[in-house]
């Protein structure tokens, strides 16, 4: 590692840096609110930076002593962490995928318990565990406490105070750490289908951290085995680790979408009014749509809120109803043999025919042309 990287991360042990897998092993700090584990030993605070470069390993970095052998993977980002057996055994994979985007898999079991506290600001981390002893606690006092098999979904926007972590014996899993940028890129054109709370992430409005358990289902259950069973090397396997920490995004939000639906209280008389309200002004105005900020204002609700309620009253995303109304629209005009299909994409609010192409393809199977030939009833 660079020794300017490390200095802006924050890594710290016997006067110099070191690789933030090794960070739970290092110094000593205050003691905070966990609650199993709050008569331990804390160790040096730990600060997740962004770049990826700040997690590479340099041939002259020292070994720190309770490391046994740090493995290269075929890329300065990618190696393992075997810790020295007086401390713990196992092993720990550590892969830099890209600039704010990291996964560390894990199968360790630690001879004494390990806390920290922890600062991830702008960060998202999915921890999904086969087996472990595992407690986090945001300066708010909300807590995740997780024995054996389990799943967690944390949040933390930037300007928090940092949360407090700790873990002892058998702790197999694995962590995704993905940035905000990320996020945003990830889901440039469907935010709206996300949880609430990974929405105001994205945009820069959530004000608190989010520390939550999640249900374990199958699907990130099976991503873990998959991880687990990868014999591949290299890039190969990193591609593979890459895929896999994106897979487990989309199961995360899935689960955690389905939490929100079961916190949320019963849906009152003036927010179904609100939402019906929405899907009127929507239907009025598919070719160009009010910004979900604008509409949630026109109808008198916050915007987090307002893609709540609906896809919980309208089964379906704003995103979604505004192309069924387009579709339905497309459909009937493709019945007017003399109106182009430029006209049509024009007519149903695309700026581009070539989009407008993509959406029908992706509805119906088949192209524009395709549909007018079949000369599909309108719907």
């Amino acid at each position: 590692m660079h020794r300017s990287d490390h200095e802006q991360a924050g890594y710290r042990t016997h006067g110099r840096q070191t690789p933030p897998v090794s960070e739970l092993m290092e110094g000593a700090a205050d003691a905070g609110r966990l609650r199993r584990f709050a008569a331990i030993e804390h160790f040096l605070p730990v600060t997740l930076p962004y770049a990826s470069s700040t997690y590479a390993l340099d041939a002259g970095d020292e070994i720190p002593s309770q490391v046994e052998t740090l493995v290269p993977l075929g890329d300065p980002r990618h190696y393992r962490v075997n810790p020295a057996k007086s401390w713990a055994v196992g092993y720990s994979e550590f892969c830099g995928l890209a600039d704010g985007l990291f996964v560390q898999l894990a199968r360790t079991t630690f001879a004494a318990p390990c806390a920290t506290s922890m600062a991830a600001p702008n960060m998202l981390r999915v921890r999904i565990a086969s087996d472990g002893d595992y407690e986090y606690a945001t300066p708010d006092g909300q807590r995740i406490d997780i024995r054996g098999a389990g799943a967690s979904i944390i949040i933390e926007p930037p300007g928090m105070a940092p949360a407090e972590a700790a873990f002892r014996g058998r702790n197999d899993g694995v962590t995704i750490v993905v940035h905000r940028n990320i996020l945003k890129r990830l889901y440039a054109q469907g935010t709206e289908e996300l949880p609430a709370e990974v929405q105001d992430f994205i945009a820069g409005n959530l004000r608190r951290s989010v520390a939550r358990r999640l249900p374990l289902v199958r699907g990130l259950q099976r991503c873990l085995e998959d991880m687990y069973a990868c014999d591949l090397e290299g890039a190969s396997r990193r591609l593979f680790l890459k895929s896999k920490a994106i897979e487990i995004l989309c199961h995360a939000f899935q689960a955690l979408a389905q939490d929100e639906r079961l916190r949320q209280p019963p849906t009152s008389a003036l927010t179904t009014r609100s939402v019906i309200e929405a899907q009127r002004l929507l239907t009025e105005n598919f070719v160009t749509p009010p910004s979900l900020e604008d509409l949630a204002q026109q109808v008198g609700m916050s915007r987090s809120n307002l893609c709540l309620s609906f896809r919980q009253i309208a089964g379906q995303t704003v995103y979604d109803f505004i192309t069924d109304r387009r579709m339905e629209h497309a459909l009937a005009l493709l019945q007017q043999r003399e109106t182009s299909i430029t006209q049509i994409a024009y007519a149903v609010g695309y700026s581009h025919p070539s989009s407008f192409s993509m959406a029908v393809q992706r509805r119906f199977g088949a192209s524009p042309s395709e549909l007018r030939r079949r000369s599909l009833p309108v719907i």
